[in-house]
């Protein structure tokens, strides 16, 4: 009886051993169950469960919307923007000088030429987004310096009222630009001047090749009556109805803001573009913030609040744009240097005034 009572004693430990390995086990799959994003997108889980900053990121921004933008962060993440608003060469000047000691994350916004310069100059720290992968690789920096979180792209301003009295037809290439029914309709910038311009024609210098451009370059601006100093300039002849076409940034944003005008926005067959770019600042006193600021300005929930505060042409294909603003996989973006040709601008602008120079510039 004894044996009998020890035996059952045993398989009842047994017995315990084992409910509690399973209810063990079953604990374990719970809590290694992923985590699931939320209607920000993919906004790094870990970094923001690791973060032990201040909830606050500084920006330095050329970006239209900010307020709105900083409103919408803040609410979808919890981190306070403090921004300051500032051209791309006040931006470059001020980490520049404080390079030792920013006080600023993030630089949001501005010429991709200066933070070529700004990586150059070993301002900013790499950081490769976990949203990157759902964005073209030629809106991003090879090594990571900066991303890309909106595009500027060049079409046509078209004024459908003065094309259609004077029965000119709607150019869709390049090409059509330089025909001879077009001399004296369509307005350009001073690339001297206008960045806007001066990437414009490096675009055309990059689709066609130097020597061919240049060549193209000859036929376009006999097809100009004369240049605006502003790359906005054209847009706005457009606009007040004084020509039909106009070489334009964003000319969407033109239809957008002016609904019940007589315009529309024209791309060809090939698009001029550069990028908005976001970089994360090296030695930045909140750098998981600044992780943070970046996945959420690639997110779909970011992508779409940067569209409304600025109509720009987004990054990512696979969400839906506002109305009137084309989506980036409807375009077909040529492949640009960007390095090349900020390290030729002296050359490439000498060469356009020894040519050009006698064109008159309003």
């Amino acid at each position: 009886m004894k044996k009998l009572i020890t035996i059952v004693a045993i398989l009842g430990i047994i017995l315990s051993l084992c409910l509690s390995g399973c209810i063990t086990d079953q604990n374990n799959e719970v809590n290694n169950v992923p985590t699931t994003t939320n209607n920000v997108g993919n906004i790094n889980n870990n970094v923001a469960s690791e973060n032990k900053e201040e909830k606050v990121i500084n920006i330095y921004a050329a970006y239209g919307g900010l307020d709105y933008i900083a409103k919408e962060f803040e609410k979808d993440t919890g981190i306070k923007v403090n921004y300051v608003s500032m051209s791309s060469g006040e931006a470059l000047s001020r980490l520049s000088a404080e390079k030792n000691n920013p006080s600023c994350d993030v630089w949001f916004g501005g010429g991709i030429d200066s933070f070529i310069a700004a990586k150059n100059q070993g301002l900013l720290a790499p950081y490769n987004s976990p949203n990157a992968k759902y964005i073209n690789s030629k809106f991003v920096d090879k090594e990571g310096y900066w991303t890309g979180v909106s595009l500027v792209t060049i079409g046509i301003s078209e004024n459908t009222q003065l094309v259609k009295e004077e029965n000119l037809p709607e150019p869709k290439t390049w090409d059509d630009l330089i025909k001879p029914e077009y001399k004296g309709e369509i307005i350009a910038s001073n690339p001297s001047i206008s960045g806007t311009a001066y990437f414009t024609i490096c675009g055309i210098l990059q689709m066609k090749g130097e020597e061919e451009g240049w060549k193209y370059l000859d036929k376009f601006y006999e097809n100009t009556p004369f240049l605006t100093k502003r790359g906005s300039g054209p847009t706005n002849l457009v606009k007040s109805g004084e020509y039909p076409f106009g070489v334009s940034p964003d000319p969407h944003g033109l239809v957008i803001k002016n609904p019940d005008l007589p315009v529309k926005a024209v791309y060809l067959d090939k698009v001029v573009w550069w990028p908005a770019p976001v970089a994360i600042i090296k030695n930045a006193k909140h750098p998981n913030n600044a992780k943070i600021f970046v996945d959420w300005a690639l997110s779909k929930k970011g992508q779409m609040v940067l569209m409304n505060a600025s109509p720009r042409v987004p990054v990512r294909g696979d969400i839906q744009t506002v109305k009137g603003v084309p989506s980036p996989k409807d375009l077909d973006f040529i492949d640009m240097d960007f390095v090349y040709w900020g390290q030729h601008r002296e050359e490439v602008l000498n060469k356009w005034k020894s040519r050009y120079q006698s064109i008159t510039t309003k």
